[in-house]
């Protein structure tokens, strides 16, 4: 079992600093804040045994994870000093001077959560006590069988619940997450767990957030469609291109699918690019609608044929005037009549 070691000698009083009210506490999961004040004060009580992670777990009714995940927060904010001696005994150390504040480094990209490295290995025991003791854990996993199709193993079992404990989803944000991808005929564990750390990644907290970026990916999806393109997920540069279009240009979606249809006849390729192109161009010649677009393309044939030169007709037009003038004679009709029945007649005369 694993022990607390404390360094510091315990107080016969509670003392929480100021700084750690005003700086720290409102930035914190409450979670973490529970696991500061609950050790805290054990910290304070000279008269208190050793503890135990477990045992503050049961007491505070959070998993032994929970528990050495706030730990681990708290060091690396430098409120407390907490470092693990070996597998059973930690040593805790609290800090009651404000930290230093961190000297400013450079500015990390913050789309991809801290905690997808680390997810928990739950033990089974864990996830029984939930399901006995939590009646939403409970619907939860039975609502997932229902839109499964399927009784659930302890490993769906873990890394559901590890949607709601490690990445502090939402029971309903869960369901409608499982809701979604059944819906989409993806019913595999591992693929409903990547969509969740992709939303938690993007802060989609709220199934509010979630119905509206599923509305967006359709959106996304139906361009693609139309361009010939078969994928199942999408580049950020590909979303910031088509956001462009719905949020800075302002189309609609009959004009953005007219773009790809001519994107396509073009190029006989998905090219997102060229669509940009001609979309672009829409923008600048200020089109609202179809009609602006028919009525460009109709200004853009009169321009081509007022602008086609003309000589390249004219040999044709002389060649027919040679072939006129080759083969046409002044022909009297009346008198080469006359000339035939004078021609018979002295035939039948016996003259020549």
């Amino acid at each position: 079992m694993a022990y607390i070691k404390y360094k510091v000698a315990k107080q016969p009083f509670v003392h929480v600093p100021y700084w750690f009210i005003s700086d720290y506490m409102p930035k914190a999961l409450s979670g973490y804040t529970k696991v500061y004040l609950y050790l805290l004060a054990i910290f304070s009580d000279t008269s208190a045994p050793p503890l135990s992670l477990e045992e503050v777990s049961n007491h505070l009714d959070m998993l032994y994870s929970e528990v050495l995940q706030a730990l681990k927060y708290w060091n690396d904010q430098g409120v407390i000093c907490f470092s693990e001696l070996s597998l059973d005994e930690f040593d805790l150390e609290f800090y009651f001077e404000k930290p230093k504040a961190k000297e400013d480094s450079p500015a990390l990209p913050i789309s991809k959560t801290i905690i997808r490295q680390t997810r928990p290995e739950y033990r089974t025991e864990e996830i029984n006590l939930y399901l006995e003791d939590s009646p939403a854990v409970l619907k939860l996993f039975k609502v997932a069988e229902e839109y499964l199709g399927r009784l659930l193993t302890i490993t769906d079992q873990k890394i559901l619940f590890s949607l709601y404990d490690w990445l502090h989803m939402p029971f309903d944000l869960i369901e409608f997450l499982i809701e979604h991808c059944a819906s989409n005929n993806h019913r595999a564990i591992h693929y409903i767990e990547k969509v969740a750390i992709s939303w938690v990644d993007e802060g989609i907290t709220t199934v509010a957030a979630a119905k509206e970026k599923v509305a967006m990916d359709k959106r996304y999806f139906k361009i693609l469609n139309s361009l010939g393109a078969s994928k199942s997920t999408l580049t950020s540069a590909e979303r910031n291109c088509m956001n462009k279009w719905f949020d800075t240009y302002h189309f609609n979606m009959d004009i953005i699918l007219e773009a790809c249809k001519r994107t396509v006849m073009q190029t006989n390729k998905p090219s997102l690019n060229y669509a940009d192109s001609i979309l672009t161009s829409w923008y600048t010649d200020k089109v609202k609608s179809l009609e602006d677009i028919k009525a460009l393309d109709k200004a853009h044939e009169s321009k081509k044929a007022l602008n086609t030169p003309t000589s390249s007709i004219t040999p044709i037009s002389n060649k027919v005037s040679q072939f006129n003038n080759m083969y046409s004679h002044d022909w009297d009709f009346d008198e080469l009549e006359k000339l035939q029945r004078e021609h018979i007649t002295r035939k039948l005369n016996g003259g020549n």
